[in-house]
């Protein structure tokens, strides 16, 4: 006599639920990750904008002084700039700040050098000031920048 029971097929099995399972935990495990970086790169776009402020701060005004003036005198051991119309460039280092004159143009800059080259273009003198700035926090993001300003030779 046959079963007149027939056995139901329907639902799912313990092997599939627990493949089911472990393929959750996986794709759980790569959106926690990804979500992590995301949220630490955040941060640090965050804060390299408030240093980028301070760069931008520094390079606009020290351009408008560069592009009116064709002589400068650049005092590599004291980090200072003297232009041919008085304005004075200094780096504090125990502040961590670039004064033009009294006011501080820029704050939290960690290393600030500078240096003079004439170069010869067309029989033209050109005074190129290199400077090299890092602005930030070490904790965190740094803006480090080398610019060559070209002063006025016209």
């Amino acid at each position: 006599m046959k079963n007149k029971y027939i056995k139901s097929e329907k639902g799912v099995t313990l092997m599939t639920l627990t493949v089911y399972i472990i393929v959750m935990l996986i794709i759980v495990g790569i959106v926690t990750t990804i979500s992590t970086f995301f949220y630490g790169n955040l941060n640090i776009v965050r804060d390299s904008a408030k240093y980028a402020c301070e760069f931008d701060k520094f390079n606009s005004s020290f351009l408008s002084d560069v592009k009116s003036n064709k002589h400068a005198n650049v005092d590599s051991s004291n980090k200072t700039i003297i232009f041919e119309d008085g304005s004075t460039y200094k780096y504090n280092e125990s502040d961590e700040g670039i004064y033009r004159g009294k006011s501080k143009v820029s704050s939290h800059v960690k290393f600030f050098s500078i240096s003079k080259k004439t170069i010869v273009v067309n029989n033209v003198d050109k005074e190129i000031l290199s400077v090299n700035i890092v602005i930030g926090s070490p904790d965190k993001s740094l803006i480090n920048k080398q610019i060559d300003y070209t002063l006025k030779y016209w």
